[in-house]
């Protein structure tokens, strides 16, 4: 890119741009740099400290520091005159991001976005913290101007010092003699602790749904218990625990105002502990993550009830909702839509939530008799439903955020009327303000990037939802449309065919190169699209994937996977195995390697001496906080009680229902499943040459010659052991580890 900075005077470069939040300061009057060798030369040139600014465009404290301090003159006239300001977008350089968080959760004890981190020339961090206030971030700006001019030295020493503790403890040994349950059942009762049996969710305000932390883990712990005959009564009654938590706290979402009960989709998380007040961003990797835990849940609740129609709803509304709003016209998944929005066509000035939120008033007018029921239903208060004391800017007085308040059996006594009737107004009364709201009120900014590492997290909760929901109706037909048309977005604009290398982000062409997490995510999204779809062509491009993320990321020497691609100007190159709002890279990948090994079982001592080196570089963080890693643990797991591999055979034929057996394992929670589609018609010749299970079954195949009737069947195999095949429900459910009761 050619410099769009003069010697004549400031000129923000974010207008060259293509991420929609460096567009968003692309009009600051604070001289902004993209990350990268313009600024770092200008700063060494210059001898001036940088300033970097980190966040994400639907973030609204980012919003309201970008107002309170980027937009204003005098603020920016210093940071113009004493650095050079650089504005990162995290979502598309999560390695810039990583690097300079753990430096600020280091020193500050938290982090959070936006980030706002001063550096040397040489991009060491001397001073970091997050938002600050309009006028403490002026006098942070002088005060640390005043000591670089003072003394740069001590500013350069201390950055370095802080680098080389960074780098230190990022190279931690490797270390074996890693037990996996042990970790497991700690991992439980820490979360056990944390749970807030009142209101769901593990731990106080703030709330974050945090499915890899949490969720992930317990529904998989769940699974292990229930499923072992061998498991104590203790276990068994943990394993119980485990499942009503994760339950408990996703209907607890559901029902709470993190819903946007109107238009559908989940905001990132709760300022309260009961779910009610938002931060209003809803964000891909959420209703991704969401997803595939509330149809984990779903799968593991025996029989049907309250909470298990709850479940498929959630489903249902996040399926709905990115189809309808995060879906492009090519296919590929939007990021984000911002938390602030105008109140209506009218106003010019932003405010959080002003998209969802309703008066009394407002509902009073625009629903007519139906109103008091519906205020009753949705916890509507003449003086608004919101907390002052999480509302610290006053946007959101007088104003309700929508949550069930009460269920449909109590309105319809309160009112008289039938559960049926009461859920047929309450319907049409959403339908009237979903229509009002988009026609009155400007929708939310859309983050409308698309990257990969997001698509893969969608691709994956698409995938399962293809499979749980029952694969013949609309909802599942729409979930796997929307997952295949996400990878054949990715494989037309975001994959390099003759290098095999895979790009992060795309909008109005290609971003920058992708990382571990873009090749992780969507390697996983590709196994599970295939198990949904049957269609070889996915897995045979995990396979491809997974040897150029080998090839780009594996520690040769130490063992694991790097989180960042190489670049020169990230000072260490981390391999961050800790879950955050995502789950991390590295469990990802080992999730992943034991999976492929079982698809591509004639490469299984490959990946299982990657997936092993994962354990071990891992070993030290494992022993001392197995909860920060829940996602790995959780995959350790799995191959720690052995994965189940069934080859399914059936004739494919356009129109045909899925078969009995198939379904039968498909409604079946089996996170240790690797599923294997054998058409007769048209065996998976590529796959076979990488598995001798499935080699010897289409040798048996092109012996019977083409024409020849084949029964559906399953089988099992374990341990790399084929047994019979099985061609009775009955037989294969003796066969199954859980069976939900009907």
């Amino acid at each position: 890119m050619s410099s769009s900075h003069s010697t004549d005077g400031p000129v923000n470069s974010l207008v060259n741009s293509k991420s929609p939040y460096l567009l968003q300061h692309a009009n600051n009057p604070v001289d902004w740099y993209e990350w990268g060798q313009e600024a770092f030369d200008k700063a060494k040139r210059e001898n001036k400290p940088i300033f970097l600014s980190v966040g994400y465009s639907a973030c609204h404290w980012c919003h309201v520091l970008a107002h309170e301090s980027f937009e204003d003159e005098l603020t920016a006239k210093i940071m113009n005159e004493h650095y050079v300001n650089i504005k990162v977008d995290r979502e598309e350089r999560p390695d810039v991001d990583r690097l300079y968080m753990t430096f600020l959760q280091a020193t500050n004890g938290r982090g959070g976005w936006p980030m706002s981190v001063w550096l040397t020339p040489d991009l060491h961090p001397f001073f970091a913290g997050t938002y600050f206030p309009k006028g403490t971030f002026r006098e942070v700006l002088m005060k640390l101007a005043k000591v670089w001019e003072r003394d740069p030295n001590r500013c350069i020493e201390s950055g370095k010092q802080v680098i080389d503790m960074l780098r230190e403890s990022s190279n931690t040994a490797p270390e074996g003699g890693v037990t996996v349950r042990p970790l497991a059942s700690k991992i439980f009762q820490r979360l056990d602790k944390q749970f807030d049996a009142v209101h769901g969710g593990f731990g106080g305000a703030p709330k974050f749904p945090s499915p890899a932390q949490t969720l992930h883990f317990l529904s998989r712990y769940s699974a292990f218990h229930l499923s072992d005959p061998s498991a104590s009564a203790q276990d068994k009654r943990n394993a119980e625990k485990a499942r009503d938590m994760a339950v408990f706290t996703l209907t607890k979402i559901y029902n709470g105002g993190i819903r946007d009960v109107v238009g559908g989709g989940f905001s990132r998380y709760s300022v309260d502990e009961h779910w009610h007040v938002p931060h209003f961003e809803k964000m891909l990797y959420d209703q991704a993550q969401l997803l595939s835990s509330a149809l984990d849940s779903y799968q593991l609740l025996p029989g049907s009830s309250r909470d298990k129609t709850t479940l498929e709803l959630m489903a249902k509304d996040i399926i709905s909702y990115v189809g309808k709003y995060l879906t492009s016209p090519e296919g590929g998944l939007y990021s984000a839509e911002d938390a602030d929005s105008l109140p209506s066509n009218d106003d010019t000035v932003k405010k959080e939530g002003a998209f969802y939120v309703w008066t009394a008033k407002q509902l009073d007018e625009l629903l007519g008799e139906d109103a008091e029921m519906f205020r009753y239903y949705f916890g509507v208060k003449e003086q608004g439903n919101c907390d002052p004391s999480h509302d610290i800017l006053e946007e959101l007085k007088g104003q309700n955020v929508l949550f069930t308040a009460h269920t449909p059996e109590e309105t319809a006594d309160k009112f008289g009327k039938s559960v049926e009737e009461v859920q047929k107004i309450l319907e049409a009364d959403l339908a009237q303000l979903r229509e009002y709201r988009d026609k009155y009120r400007p929708r939310p900014h859309l983050d409308d990037k698309i990257l990969t590492c997001w698509n893969g997290l969608m691709i994956s909760g698409l995938s399962r939802a293809y499979e749980v929901l029952s694969a013949e109706s609309d909802i599942a037909t729409k979930a796997l449309k929307l997952a295949e048309n996400s990878a054949a977005f990715i494989r037309t604009h975001l994959y390099n065919e003759q290098t095999g290398e895979l790009r992060r982000s795309y909008r109005e062409g290609q971003g920058p190169t992708g990382q571990a997490d873009d090749y992780a995510f969507f390697i996983q999204g590709l196994l599970d699209l295939y198990e949904a779809s049957s269609k070889e062509e996915y897995l045979l491009w995990a396979v491809d994937l997974q040897k150029k993320q080998d090839e780009l990321f594996y520690d040769s020497e130490g063992g694991g996977y790097f989180a960042s691609a190489p670049d020169p100007h990230i000072l260490i190159r981390m391999k961050d195995a800790q879950d955050g709002a995502e789950p991390s890279a590295v469990s990802v990948s080992l999730s992943n390697l034991q999976r492929l090994a079982h698809f591509a079982e004639d490469k299984h001592a490959e990946y299982n001496e990657k997936a092993q080196s994962i354990i071990a570089s891992n070993g030290q963080l494992l022993k001392q906080a197995p909860f920060a890693l829940a996602t790995m643990v959780s995959a350790a797991l799995m191959a720690d009680k052995g994965y189940m591999q069934f080859i399914h055979t059936a004739s494919k034929q356009d129109g045909a229902s899925e078969g009995a057996l198939l379904k039968l394992i498909r409604s079946t929670f089996i996170p240790n499943r690797v599923l294997i589609h054998l058409d007769p018609a048209n065996p998976p010749r590529k796959l076979a040459e990488l598995n001798s299970s499935l080699r010897s079954l289409v040798q048996e195949l092109n012996k019977k010659g083409p024409g020849a009737e084949m029964k559906e069947n399953v089988r099992i195999c374990e341990n790399f052991a084929c047994g019979l095949p099985i061609e009775d429900t009955e037989e294969l459910k003796k066969r199954l580890p859980l069976i939900p009761a009907a």
